[in-house]
């Protein structure tokens, strides 16, 4: 009897192939949310950042996935503040910004799936984009203001460059639209620098790849 019960299990154990899901690499966590190599690839096929002429493939990798652990200590800081329930979204407006600079998308479906990526893994994506740049535009833009000196100091370091070339400055007046959209968007972008600062200091990041 022993014999028998000893040969089922061995036949049932034969029987039985082991089969390995294969496991995604983690590229890095913030907090307790892994990045996985294929939210790069995502990151890559959308262009979330633009590559530099000349820039290496691994240096490319490594700015996107800096780029893609500060998408997610933004939107982590948004989510752990509130602020995100209170921003008006349109990501689905997103979405088709973020699917446009992925080119012809429809004939890219198989690269997607076989980097492990669906529609799931988009929506997510354009979702921290939107939230990103609403913060941006509904609550830091209004933060800011140019005053009449800063755009006459930005217009006598023009004339001055512009003189340094041989050319001769336009008027003032003719430029001060252009030079306080300038100064404006300068602004902002240091807000911006200050928020991911703070966001990451009170972000646990870690980096298993660079």
């Amino acid at each position: 009897m022993i014999a028998l019960i000893l040969l089922f299990f061995s036949q049932l154990a034969g029987s039985q192939t082991l089969v390995r899901e294969p496991v995604e690499e983690v590229v890095a966590v913030v907090d307790r949310t892994p990045l996985l190599r294929s939210d790069i690839d995502l990151a890559e096929l959308v262009v979330l950042i633009d590559r530099p002429v000349g820039t290496t493939e691994a240096d490319y990798r490594s700015a996107l996935l800096e780029a893609r652990i500060q998408l997610e200590v933004q939107f982590r800081d948004l989510e752990a503040t509130g602020v995100l329930y209170r921003l008006e979204l349109d990501v689905a407006g997103v979405r088709r910004s973020v699917l446009s600079a992925a080119g012809d998308i429809d004939s890219r479906w198989e690269e997607l799936a076989a980097a492990g990526l669906g529609d799931a893994d988009i929506d997510e994506l354009a979702l921290r984009v939107c939230a990103s740049n609403a913060y941006a535009e509904q609550r830091l833009r209004p933060r800011i203001s140019v005053t009449l000196q800063e755009i006459e100091t930005a217009y006598r370091n023009l004339a001055v460059e512009l003189e340094s070339q041989g050319e001769i400055a336009p008027p003032l007046t003719s430029v001060q639209d252009q030079l306080h959209q300038l100064i404006a968007e300068r602004k902002l972008n240091d807000e911006i620098e200050r928020w991911v600062v703070r966001a990451l200091e009170e972000r646990e990041v870690t980096r298993f790849v660079r």
